[in-house]
């Protein structure tokens, strides 16, 4: 039978965010619980956390019409983004929305 892990109390803010700075909330899936609404961190939090903890990212080739290429690097400049990053961040936000839209949606 396996162990669970349980979530450790911690002494301060910086011992919790270097915590879950090595850690996943699915590693605890006794511990955490589906909120109602979502939670919305401080933003000083977001970035210290962001530079401690940089997420590898893998290469992915995907076949794209020029055409959405083109646009897609129109409206990146229009930011002052890099089309590449605009596209990962579309990304990102339509994998939330999905999860959030979809709860029953579990990683296996």
């Amino acid at each position: 039978m396996k162990m669970k892990k349980k979530i450790p109390s911690f002494k301060s803010e910086e011992e919790e965010a270097l915590f879950w700075s090595k850690h996943s909330p699915l590693d605890y899936p006794d511990d955490v619980v589906q909120a109602d609404k979502p939670f919305h961190f401080a933003l000083s939090l977001l970035k210290r956390a962001a530079k401690e903890h940089k997420e590898k990212k893998r290469l992915l080739t995907l076949r794209i019409e020029l055409s959405q290429i083109y646009l897609a690097k129109i409206i990146a400049k229009k930011y002052g983004d890099h089309y590449q990053s605009l596209l990962r961040k579309w990304i990102r936000e339509r994998i939330c929305q999905e999860l959030k839209e979809h709860p029953d949606i579990r990683p296996s």
